[in-house]
């Protein structure tokens, strides 16, 4: 996809993006792709809400893969097909998760400690306009292992990260910057 992803603005700390809508539509017919392929090859979703639909889930993930790829301006192609090795979007040597929320309070969570893979996880959230995400704070894979406490939200227990331990984005910026163009450090 082209570098001119959306419009980007700021509110309570936390960056919105829009997606346009020749790229909506790409997002779309990603998001309809893998839950096609899923649902033919015959695997299953890790979802823990039962109200919501296996596309539905999809079509969050897809958006909000997007708006972390045009946030970083990382490569990202959606409809790249398979299932993940736990690293959604790649800066260079860092493995980057986005997990995504339907609630603008949702929380970072996995299934388990041993789920979170990447060297960092991105929080998203929708908003009340498909083409408007909320990119919310980040953690690297310490920070969730040290601070992520289990709970049990309705649909089963999970490991969640509380919100005031997400990182600030300007924060990811200029540590995937310094990755970028520095010698390496841990994240």
């Amino acid at each position: 996809m082209p570098d001119d992803r959306g419009r980007r603005g700021l509110e309570g700390g936390m960056m919105l993006i829009e997606i346009p809508p020749k790229d909506l539509s790409k997002c779309r017919q990603a998001a309809t792709g893998r839950w096609q392929l899923a649902r033919m090859s015959g695997v299953g979703n890790q979802r823990k809400d039962k109200s919501r639909g296996d596309n539905d889930l999809d079509w969050i993930g897809v958006r909000a893969e997007y708006a972390v790829a045009a946030l970083f301006q990382l490569p990202y192609e959606p409809s790249a097909l398979g299932i993940d090795d736990g690293a959604d979007l790649w800066c260079d040597r860092v493995s980057i998760d986005v997990k995504s929320t339907f609630h603008r309070d949702g929380r970072m969570l996995f299934k388990s400690k041993d789920a979170f893979k990447a060297s960092v996880c991105v929080l998203v959230s929708s908003t009340e306009q498909e083409y408007v995400m909320d990119v919310r704070g980040w953690a690297a894979q310490k920070d969730f292992y040290e601070h992520a406490e289990q709970f049990d939200l309705g649909h089963g227990l999970c490991w969640v990260l509380p919100d005031e331990k997400l990182r600030p984005l300007p924060d990811l910026w200029r540590r995937l910057a310094e990755k970028r163009i520095g010698p390496d450090k841990p994240m």
